[in-house]
């Protein structure tokens, strides 16, 4: 039986995800921290602060343990090792995303006209919540920028359906859609200041310069993340906001953006607990190997201690032929015996 006290012990070890929820921002911090604590459990504080573990790297070494131990934790294992592809496959999907995400930003950095950037933005108003990964306010219009970071080939027909394409066609969503949804959010915010018949405009920027993209929506922007800067610069309109417009655009969506709590595809609290009962198992059985070790150990020492004396029997009584004959025979049946009595009382215990 799994003994819970040490189960509890394991879990209370397990820091990340503490709150039991987290923001968009918070996410990544916490997956790695998770990541971090797992490592140090599973290993010596010596490997684990060699910083070249990952997480795959617990699955192995526990898999190795189980296997050692006879499969004593097979249902655990399997538990742990589908929370654990969930949880390497979001530390993956968020470096990507970040990576992506951050080179346009150091793009938008390299602006020349007036502005100012928002970065990662959520509104939420009677109950409809959207995200906007930047927005960037200029003397002739604001700009809602959608980052892509793709690695496949990207179609949006003349209705806003977004597909990544290759081999297959895969339907991504109504970009249009989500777009419109973003500007009439951000058109309340701004409303709430005074600020009405603003110049908006949408973009889907994407990070690979290798794909090839075909737009035929045409209330949408497409480009490169590297394009993007001169496509602002150039942006020309009849409209023009002052520094201080900008300022106070800037200010009414500060005020009202609220981070969402990250829609996490695991409950992390069932995943810490699979990892705690599959530690406790394996502990637990090896607790339970240890004197069977022991005893098998004696046991093989006893045959090959048997082994030697037999062999050196033989030779005595192939130099002690002659003569000596009956002699020898006696001291080596009596060494066997011995030998036998030794075998046989390691056997009982």
């Amino acid at each position: 039986m799994l003994n819970e006290k040490r189960i509890n012990e394991i879990i209370s070890q397990i820091t990340a995800f503490s709150k039991g929820s987290c923001t968009k921002s918070e996410f990544l911090p916490e997956l790695l921290k998770l990541q971090k604590e797992l490592i140090e459990l599973t290993f010596n504080t010596e490997h684990a602060e060699n910083g070249d573990l990952r997480l795959w790297d617990v699955e192995r070494h526990l898999r190795k343990m189980n296997e050692v131990r006879g499969h004593v934790a097979d249902n655990e294992l399997a538990n742990f090792v589908q929370g654990s592809k969930v949880v390497c496959n979001s530390i993956s999907a968020e470096f990507s995303g970040n990576a992506g995400e951050q080179k346009v930003f150091r793009a938008l950095e390299n602006l020349s006209c007036q502005n100012g950037v928002l970065h990662n933005v959520e509104l939420e108003f009677d109950g409809r919540r959207t995200e906007i990964d930047a927005i960037v306010f200029t003397n002739h219009a604001i700009f809602i920028i959608e980052i892509k970071n793709s690695k496949k080939d990207i179609f949006i027909d003349e209705d806003g359906e977004f597909y990544r394409t290759g081999h297959s066609m895969h339907h991504d969503c109504n970009i249009a859609d989500k777009m419109d949804e973003r500007e009439a959010l951000l058109r309340k915010a701004l409303e709430r200041v005074g600020m009405d018949y603003l110049k908006i405009f949408k973009i889907v920027t994407f990070t690979n310069p290798r794909i090839d993209v075909e737009n035929k929506y045409h209330y949408i922007k497409v480009c490169g993340s590297n394009y993007l800067p001169s496509f602002i610069d150039k942006f020309t309109s009849n409209q023009w906001y002052t520094y201080e417009d900008i300022c106070t655009m800037m200010a009414a969506v500060n005020e009202v953006k609220c981070p969402e709590e990250y829609q996490m595809s695991i409950d992390m609290n069932d995943y810490k607990r699979d990892f705690a009962i599959l530690i406790a198992k394996l502990e637990s059985s090896e607790e339970t190997n240890n004197e069977p070790e022991r005893i098998e150990i004696e046991i093989q020492e006893t045959e090959r201690s048997f082994e030697i004396n037999t062999k050196t029997n033989k030779q005595k009584q192939v130099k002690r032929k002659y003569g000596k004959g009956m002699v020898a025979t006696a001291v080596g049946v009596t060494l066997i015996n011995v030998t036998f009595l030794v075998v046989g009382k390691l056997l009982r215990k």
